[in-house]
């Protein structure tokens, strides 16, 4: 490829670096406040908290319904407007079994708002906790994230660092350079939009089976703001950067171990759909690395305008409200039942309880709970740290959330429905070895922090 016939102007390059430092910063910058560090995001997020305060339940409650309604009224109809739209298709068009969750969390949130039926359902040990806690605090996270990703998707960024991390992936890794872009999807997203870039890749043949195994489980890391939303609502924060810096370490840790052991390392590098389109890594004659990194990202900001950006707020908060928010009603609230009102959880979560002890955590038996519940979902790890005293012990919890990856209300669903050869039994074990592993990592830090 000849360089001069891809030249770019200044304007060019502030098209894709404005825009991605502005991301950046809203994510990662630290400011000072009140003793403690935040974000910009973070501020944004507490000043919604502040101003919606006494509307966030009801305005997530009549979101979550209006979801579920459109949700049901979609599969049952199969309307044009939406079965032409592939967006509305994929979002509203769901098995009976994501009808059924996203219908229970709309009925579930009018019982636990308007206090009806027994009390056991709706107080705040229970259903309360997930409707008029978690859900709002998402919402506020969900409109400020709508607005930021934008900045860190749309204008470069992703496709800069996805090709300086080439040198890195293979031999770390044991993948290919592009695996950077899902990791970054998932950074500054959500885990599940990492999953659906890594299983489209796949299924177009250019990640070979094993490979596309370990991106989804190893790489579909929950974003910096759901991290912040972990550590606000375990009540730690002002523990924000620590939290982010040890679970990012931790999953770093744990992403040289997972790909060398069963089941990943069995898998075989087969390719799926038009085989063997291997990525070629290979860079342009004449282009050095930082040379061709900068190349595709200013490429990426200029097919970029207001309607495309505005087109990602609103697909992004959208799918956010109507796949995440009744999931967290519906089966949090199921969850918590169980957990608080029969001694199952406490019996699975027995061999926890003795790490968590043996590394000198402080409620130990009580935390355990959380490295079991995050395999069904990452926010009822969070709902077990809330109720903790010792801020070791609430770290845990939101450490964990993080670290898991495989909550099975979204990363491990579209696993399962991917053309990526890994069963319920292989996810099940992957967790359990992520969970064992992050007691003993998790830990140092949690001690050393608090």
């Amino acid at each position: 490829m000849d360089k001069k016939s891809s030249t770019f102007s200044r304007a060019d390059v502030n098209r894709f670096l404005i825009p991605s430092l502005l991301g950046a910063v809203a994510f990662l910058l630290p400011i000072p406040v009140k003793g403690t560090l935040n974000t910009p995001l973070g501020l944004a997020i507490d000043w919604g908290k502040a101003v919606l305060k006494g509307q966030l339940p009801f305005m997530a409650m009549v979101l979550v319904c209006i979801g579920a309604a459109v949700t049901v009224w979609a599969s049952l109809a199969r309307p044009k407007a939406i079965t032409e739209r592939p967006f509305l298709r994929d979002l509203f068009i769901v098995t009976p079994f994501w009808n059924l969750s996203r219908l229970a969390g709309a009925l579930l949130y009018i019982v636990i708002y308007y206090k009806m039926g027994p009390e056991v359902i709706w107080n705040m040990d229970n259903g309360g906790t997930p409707a008029m806690i978690l859900a709002p605090a998402l919402l506020i996270v969900f409109i400020v994230l709508a607005g930021a990703v934008p900045l860190l998707t749309d204008f470069g960024l992703m496709e800069y660092v996805g090709t300086m991390a080439r040198p890195v992936m293979k031999p770390l890794f044991t993948l290919p350079g592009r695996a950077a872009v899902d990791c970054l999807a998932s950074w500054v997203g959500s885990s599940s939009v990492g999953v659906v870039i890594t299983t489209k890749v796949h299924d177009e043949g250019y990640y070979s089976d094993r490979e596309a195994a370990i991106i989804s489980t190893t790489f579909s890391v929950i974003s910096v703001a759901y991290i912040y939303v972990m550590a606000d609502f375990v009540g730690l924060p002002h523990k924000y950067f620590q939290i982010l810096l040890s679970v990012y370490a931790v999953t770093f840790l744990l992403a040289l171990v997972m790909p060398r052991l069963w089941p990943l390392k069995t898998i075989p590098d087969t390719y799926s759909g038009r085989a063997g389109r291997q990525a070629q890594e290979d860079l342009p004659e004449g282009y050095s690395l930082s040379e061709w990194a900068l190349k595709t990202a200013v490429e990426k900001a200029r097919r970029e305008g207001l309607s495309t950006v505005l087109a990602t707020c609103v697909k992004t908060f959208v799918s956010l409200v109507v796949s995440t928010m009744p999931l967290v009603v519906s089966w949090g609230t199921v969850v918590l039942l169980v957990a608080n009102n029969t001694p199952l959880f406490q019996w699975i979560s027995a061999p926890f309880a003795w790490m968590l002890a043996l590394v000198h955590i402080p409620e130990a038996a009580q935390v355990a709970p959380a490295f079991v519940l995050s395999y069904a979902d990452q926010f009822l790890a969070a709902v077990v740290g809330s109720a903790r005293e010792a801020e070791a012990a609430k770290f845990m919890c939101a450490g964990i959330s993080a670290t898991g990856l495989i909550y099975m209300t979204e990363v491990g669903v579209l696993i399962l429905n991917s053309s990526i050869p890994l069963g319920i039994g292989k996810l099940t074990f992957i967790y359990f070895v992520r969970a064992i592993l992050s007691v003993f990592l998790l830990a140092p830090f949690a001690l050393w922090l608090c």
